[in-house]
């Protein structure tokens, strides 16, 4: 198997890497984003009242609000005034604008009023901060105080926003699993037996326990056998919620969620040519897999079937010490019994063997109701094609639709 050692780029056995991570490349995008909500709120305190001052006398805030508007009302394409819209939320109606500005001897600026929408962007941001302010407290790192001269800077130069924006893009994909190591070492732990792990980033056979520790990962399953060396080697690990390692995945969940968006997307695209970050990896995932000719294990049923006025049925499989034992058909309504199936039982380890590539890779994802894709509803949706789910000695995957 080979090692991504010589590819990452970085010690990840360290943990002041790991905080030089989130102070280098974290923290600016922070900046960033508290300078557009900071922005956002100079804005709606400038602009509840009485506008028709400020559209008269203030060429900034006119172009704010009014900038690339044609004779019409309507947004010429790039304008000004759209960015503030679509982003900020921060919108006059310009078709009641041009239409009184029309009129003989009415003052259009008398009758506006300017609106705050709470935009798909601003919400994006702000879960995006939510979870950076957190990982800045787990790094003890302080985030970096926007200051008052920054946002008249804005203020006074509107136009502004265009670069910051584009900043904001340029940061979310820079630390996105497509081009941090950093990013896809999470989705590599997020579930995983402890030996192909260590198998992938040697470097852990030593520090494992260490790594566990700052990056805050835990046993998801721990096989009931007697032999330490196959319980220590096939226990399932994961992440601890709201540790390090969970942050950072989340973080790039909803970065992947959001630009797989056609409405968000197509927003993002006034200021950038915008990536389907989630898409992409999805391909690069697929185009590994063949590559090293991995199939689903024929020997485990993912599917499910029924319906139409009948439960739905699937596979689950008893786990006997280091054994699947026996196979039982589930259904989906309480008035129906579950029934035995034939099964020749399977071995756990050369089960998990067989799916930890996809594991490895998120192809394959783990059920834990505490991970923010499985709460409802969930904050993101997983990039995996099945969810591996044990409850109570019994396993089952389950097919998902992408």
């Amino acid at each position: 198997m080979k090692t991504y050692d010589e590819v990452v780029g970085f010690d990840y056995t360290n943990a002041e890497e790991w905080r030089s991570f989130v102070k280098n490349q974290i923290l600016p995008l922070h900046k960033s984003i508290s300078k557009i909500v900071k922005l956002r709120e100079s804005l709606e305190e400038l602009l509840s009242n009485n506008i028709s001052d400020l559209i008269r006398n203030d060429t900034n805030i006119k172009q704010i609000l009014l900038g690339g508007v044609d004779k019409n009302g309507d947004y010429k394409p790039n304008s000004l005034a759209r960015m503030y819209m679509e982003f900020l939320g921060v919108s006059i109606n310009t078709k009641g604008w041009a239409s009184l500005s029309k009129q003989p001897g009415i003052n259009a600026a008398e009758y506006i009023k300017c609106n705050f929408a709470d935009t798909s962007f601003l919400q994006f941001v702000k879960e995006i901060k939510e979870i950076i302010d957190r990982l800045l407290s787990l790094s003890e790192i302080s985030e970096e105080e926007v200051k008052d001269e920054e946002i008249r800077d804005m203020l006074e130069n509107p136009e502004k926003i265009v670069n910051e924006l584009r900043e904001i893009y340029t940061q979310l994909v820079g630390i996105s699993a497509n081009h941090s190591y950093y990013t896809f070492f999470t989705i590599n732990t997020r579930c995983i037996p402890r030996y192909y792990i260590e198998q992938a980033y040697p470097k852990l056979k030593d520090k494992f326990e260490e790594v566990a520790e700052f990056l805050g990962l835990e046993p998801k399953f721990i096989p009931d056998v007697k032999e330490e060396e196959i319980k220590r080697n096939y226990t399932l690990w994961g992440h601890k919620e709201n540790g390090f390692a969970d942050l950072i995945y989340r973080l790039n969940g909803i970065i992947w969620e959001s630009f797989g968006r056609e409405e968000f997307r197509n927003v993002c695209e006034l200021i950038a040519v915008v990536r389907d970050l989630k898409q992409e990896y999805l391909e690069k995932m697929d185009e590994k897999l063949f590559r090293i000719g991995w199939k689903f294990p024929d020997y485990i049923n993912p599917h499910e079937w029924g319906g139409s006025g009948e439960p739905y049925w699937h596979q689950e499989y008893e786990i006997d010490g280091i054994w699947l034992d026996k196979c039982h058909e589930v259904p989906s309504w309480s008035r129906y019994s579950e029934r035995e199936v034939e099964f020749e039982g399977k071995s756990l380890t050369e089960l998990f063997n067989d799916i930890s590539p996809a594991l490895f890779l998120g192809y394959i994802g783990y059920y834990d109701e505490k991970y923010v894709e499985h709460k409802w509803p969930p904050l993101f949706r997983g990039v995996y094609n099945y969810t591996l789910i044990i409850r109570d000695n019994r396993l089952r995957i389950r097919r998902e639709e992408r």
